[in-house]
């Protein structure tokens, strides 16, 4: 994997992470409009329903009232308990959801920092051998250049194998010496 498709995968890994995120924000978001919107509905019914019963029992007389009151009181009553515990189990619900919103939250920005740290470390690495390899290789070019050099030099002068591992050479005796105490005189080029 080159470092244009690493750039790329982090890239796109990044924006899913963003996506993520804004989704689950948009669910909490959601999720805490509908649960006060439930509360407020589980808090308006009781009073709507003594408010429809005190009307429907307006004109009876004053004991049919009364009757009428504690027998439509007792399932209104039974039937308030019950919307307080929906409605406390869908707060704690919505508590739970919240709280897992969050949780997964957290962990998509873990993930997404361990993706980037993986892959600064292999970008890190990958230039580390580059340089490696970079320098290994010019040491490795200058030597052949030099080997190269002396190679040619060997192959113009006028030089022979004469005997068991020895050279002979063609000296120009008319050149200036060279070296130490100019012991050593140029080799006359192959005609």
């Amino acid at each position: 994997m080159d470092e244009r498709e690493l750039e790329d995968l982090i890239s796109k890994t990044a924006l899913l992470m963003e996506r993520y995120q804004r989704i689950c924000t948009e669910l909490g978001q959601q999720q805490s409009q509908l649960s006060a919107a439930l509360n407020g509905l589980a808090q308006s019914l009781p009073e709507q329903f003594r408010a429809s019963a005190d009307a429907a029992v307006a004109g009876l007389s004053r004991e049919s009232t009364m009757a009428v009151k504690q027998a439509l009181l007792a399932p209104v009553g039974a039937y308030e308990q019950q919307l307080a515990a929906s409605a406390h189990t869908v707060g704690r619900s919505s508590d739970a959801l919240a709280a897992e919103v969050k949780r997964l939250q957290l962990a998509a920005r873990g993930v997404l920092w361990k993706s980037v740290t993986v892959a600064v470390a292999s970008v890190a690495i990958l230039l580390g051998g580059a340089a490696w390899l970079g320098a290994r290789y010019a040491t490795e070019i200058e030597r052949s250049q030099i080997e190269t050099q002396l190679l040619r030099a060997y192959n113009r002068a006028d030089v022979v194998l004469c005997g068991k591992e020895q050279l002979c050479a063609n000296v120009d005796t008319r050149s200036k010496g060279l070296g130490d105490d100019g012991r050593y005189r140029q080799v006359r080029p192959r005609p």
